[in-house]
């Protein structure tokens, strides 16, 4: 067993399925101790308990990372669990599919509290331990945050702040010795459990996009710990994303009629 991250406490925020909590199988088979979290207790303790049978270190903490008293709660019991931390990976999030026109804005508020404010307040909470461990955070945006996309305004937004924050962020913690690092993930595999928000706020089951090439969970998560062994600021993953970030670069123009073009023929 690779042993990368011995004794390391990782945080992982929406960590009991997904990428999440394939990033905290892979990280605990490399040493580190990990500390899962999820809305509600059932799914974090269920995820928690496979891994403990593996015979790794596990501690699980419900709570909804949109609400700052949780967060402050998450890292908390983790520094009094483990006496440290020394990586946290903002990877919580959901999504919803509508035009601006169709979304309530109730819905529009609720993305932005989980994707963006979900990452902030784990992130203050945890500093003055990332500080004292030289640390690393790491924040999971989408190749949707690189440009926005239409049917997808809320999310490409939440995930566009992501960016500002992360820029900002390392700047501001140059002189502190903590890795800040922002990964654009494609899409992923979901799990089969995996819900978004219709335009009126209700929880339904991620719709399937057969016309989309998903990337192994697997494959995701392990390009991430990677960031984090190398101390990688930015990273675009899958061959499209990167294609995405850099047409929209140099011919922002172009990609604005490739996206006109397609949400045309989806109507």
């Amino acid at each position: 067993m690779s042993a990368k991250f011995e004794n390391k406490v990782v945080v992982i925020t929406g960590s009991s399925m997904g990428i999440g909590n394939q990033m905290a199988w892979q990280l605990a088979r490399q040493g580190a101790r990990i500390v899962l979290n999820g809305r509600n207790a059932e799914r974090p303790e269920k995820a928690g308990a496979t891994l403990e049978a593996e015979g790794f270190t596990v501690m699980t903490v419900a709570g909804d990372v949109s609400k700052e008293a949780d967060c402050r709660a998450l890292i908390a019991q983790a520094v009094q669990q483990f006496g440290q931390v020394d990586i946290l990976i903002n990877n919580a999030g959901v999504s919803t599919e509508g035009m601006v026109t169709e979304l309530e804005g109730s819905v529009f508020k609720k993305i932005m509290e989980v994707n963006y404010l979900g990452s902030v307040f784990p992130t203050q909470a945890a500093l003055p331990h990332l500080k004292k461990s030289k640390g690393s955070v790491i924040f999971i945006s989408s190749v949707a945050g690189i440009r926005g996309i239409p049917n997808y305004s809320v999310y490409s937004s939440s995930k566009m702040a992501l960016t500002a924050l992360a820029e900002a962020l390392r700047i501001e913690l140059a002189d502190d010795g903590v890795h800040v690092g922002i990964a654009y993930v494609g899409f992923t595999e979901n799990h089969p459990d995996k819900t978004i928000y219709d335009a009126q706020g209700k929880l339904v089951p991620q719709p399937k996009r057969d016309f989309i090439k998903a990337e192994p969970v697997e494959k995701v998560a392990a390009r991430v710990i990677n960031m984090i062994e190398k101390k990688t600021f930015k990273k675009v993953f899958t061959p499209l994303g990167k294609l995405n970030s850099v047409l929209n670069k140099l011919t922002p123009e172009l990609v604005h009629q490739v996206l006109k073009r397609n949400f045309t023929k989806q109507r």
